[in-house]
């Protein structure tokens, strides 16, 4: 998570230093306009973290089992360079080039039942970072809020040859932000030399990257238990999200913010006093991805890890699953 983390920040801290440097606030929104636009489509895969478990049913009542996750989703590589470009920086850095894009991080606790009567399950799942935690990974505040549920209905019963396979459909909800502190004050100066308006200044900014997503999600697994301690499985899904990424600088501006939004008009909408200077993309539509992964399994314990890849988007993630099992 911290690892994650570390890199995620990488981004934000250049585009701040180009900030700075380039005191060009106008291209400042632009820029990060079309990067959000690229990266909001990997989002439902961010919400896909959570409740998959290597089962495809794990049984009726009193089956149940509770766990907790950690996963991310990478932002694709194409998706970042444009805006590193229009930033005027040359090399995208090694660490995302590694990863082969922005990697965003997700985690979850989460539990599971079994159903009454027909072969259903019922799961459910939230992430919270607690208050005291959100400032501890160094100068990178963070906080992540998740909640979500599904059900499963399994329609083929594993045999001595045949696997298990089920259907099933859930919702999630999640809102993320990391952001750290640039340490300095940047000041934005009106490039009208005739008439200029007076300069504005961000005093002490955080750079901030967020996220939000309401999904929708169907998906069909299938699994297979061998030498009673591994249960390899693959899934398909298919999801409708209500998406947003954003990101920008969070504080207070000293200067007539009015003044150069009447005499701007729309390109400085994303101007205020108190909140700085933050932009938003919406993406709305359907997401499809495919999954791959096992367990091994120890008594009542599983240990399940898994990877997911959108062969529209280009977003591939992985998830790491630890429950407890009966």
């Amino acid at each position: 998570m911290k690892r994650l983390l570390t890199v995620t920040i990488v981004l934000m801290v250049i585009m701040s230093f180009s900030l700075i440097a380039q005191t060009d606030l106008n291209q400042f929104i632009a820029t990060f306009e079309d990067f959000a636009d690229d990266a909001a489509p990997s989002m439902p895969v961010l919400a896909d973290v959570g409740l998959r478990w290597s089962d495809s049913y794990i049984g009726g009542f009193p089956h149940f089992g509770v766990g907790t996750s950690l996963g991310f989703v990478v932002v694709p590589i194409e998706d970042i360079e444009g805006f590193f470009t229009n930033l005027g920086v040359t090399e995208v850095p090694k660490e995302l080039k590694d990863l082969g894009g922005l990697p965003v991080p997700a985690t979850s606790v989460e539990a599971r039942l079994g159903g009454l009567i027909l072969p259903f399950d019922f799961g459910i799942k939230a992430g919270y970072i607690p208050e005291f935690a959100k400032d501890s990974f160094n100068d990178v505040s963070v906080d992540y809020k998740m909640f979500g549920f599904d059900m499963r209905y399994r329609v083929m019963k594993e045999g001595l040859l045949m696997p298990e396979i089920s259907v099933g459909a859930g919702y999630t909800w999640l809102d993320g932000m990391v952001s750290t502190s640039v340490g300095e004050t940047t000041t934005i100066s009106d490039p009208d030399t005739v008439t200029p308006l007076g300069d504005l200044t961000f005093n002490s900014p955080d750079v901030v990257f967020g996220w939000r997503s309401s999904v929708i999600d169907a998906k069909i697994q299938v699994s297979k238990q061998f030498l009673f301690i591994l249960r390899p499985y693959a899934g398909l899904g298919v999801s409708y999200g209500l998406s947003e990424v954003g990101g920008g600088y969070d504080s207070e501006i000293t200067g007539d913010v009015n003044a150069w939004k009447s005499k701007y008009g729309s390109e400085f909408d994303d101007l205020d006093a108190e909140d700085g200077v933050m932009v938003y993309s919406e993406s709305n539509g359907a997401s499809f991805r495919a999954y791959l992964g096992t367990s091994v399994e120890l008594l009542f314990a599983k240990l399940d890890l898994s990877g997911t890849y959108n062969p529209v988007s280009g977003a591939y993630g992985g998830q790491l699953n630890l429950r407890a099992q009966f």
